[in-house]
């Protein structure tokens, strides 16, 4: 059996070393250590600030290119069926100032294309901007895309520019994110569904009277150009013959 060593009766408990701590010294050491942790740390605080820095240059970087705060304007081509907007009834005597149209349709946007598709007579004899599909596009800021018109035995007329059309979209499709088609034509129908199946948003703007309801249905917006008062030409304005102006565009191929 082991012999057991008595307890002193003189140990002074509060001054032997090693004794453990009291209640209020942990409470103080475990507060410390809580606001090292959740407490603001000086590289943080820099790091806060060279954010905000590089926040302010790249916001007047993108003003200095043209570009809103926002981001990047959004890729605009317009694509104009000429004949389906001028071919109007006697009657009915709207006609269009494709300049102001073009204005309103880019809106804040950027303008990559602007094309109008224009049926054309071959056999004309006069120049080819006073023809009655060119003469309202001329000099409006479009490159004008002509094709001679087909006359078959039964007077049917055809110019096929509706292929032409859809065949320049598709191959500008990769630098557009909105497309401007002006035609109420329900042949383009495909087109529309092919641009917004890869992202294009498409904008259909037309006579209400010459709208195709499938047309209508397969784009993200249609806008019916009969009641867009201002951008309608008035009196003298819808006669006045169109002669070429310094700066007018070129014939495209058709």
């Amino acid at each position: 059996m082991r012999r057991l060593s008595p307890v002193p009766e003189n140990v002074d408990l509060e001054s032997t070393p090693g004794s453990a701590d009291t209640p209020d010294d942990l409470r103080t050491v475990l507060d410390e250590i809580k606001a090292s942790l959740t407490g603001p740390r000086p590289f943080e605080k820099d790091m806060a600030e060279a954010v905000k820095t590089l926040s302010r240059i790249a916001s007047s970087v993108g003003a200095s290119n043209g570009h809103s705060s926002g981001g990047p304007k959004l890729r605009l081509g317009i694509f104009v069926d000429t004949a389906n907007l001028t071919d109007r009834d006697p009657e009915d005597p709207i006609r269009l100032d494709f300049a102001k149209l073009r204005e309103h349709v880019t809106a804040d946007r950027r303008l990559i294309h602007a094309r109008a598709y224009c049926p054309v007579y071959a056999d004309h004899g006069g120049r080819t901007e006073h023809q009655r599909s060119v003469a309202l596009v001329w000099g409006k800021g479009y490159d004008i895309v002509t094709k001679p018109i087909k006359v078959f035995a039964d007077g049917t007329r055809k110019a096929d520019l509706d292929i032409v059309l859809v065949m320049d979209v598709i191959r500008r499709l990769p630098t557009m994110d909105v497309a401007a088609l002006m035609s109420g034509d329900g042949d383009y129908v495909p087109m529309v569904e092919f641009l917004r199946e890869r992202g294009l948003r498409v904008e259909v703007y037309s006579f209400a009277d010459a709208i195709s309801e499938d047309l209508r249905l397969a784009a993200d917006e249609w806008i019916d150009v009969s009641a867009m008062k201002a951008l309608h030409l008035k009196g003298r304005e819808v006669a006045a013959p169109a002669h070429r102006r310094a700066g007018a565009p070129a014939l495209a191929a058709g």
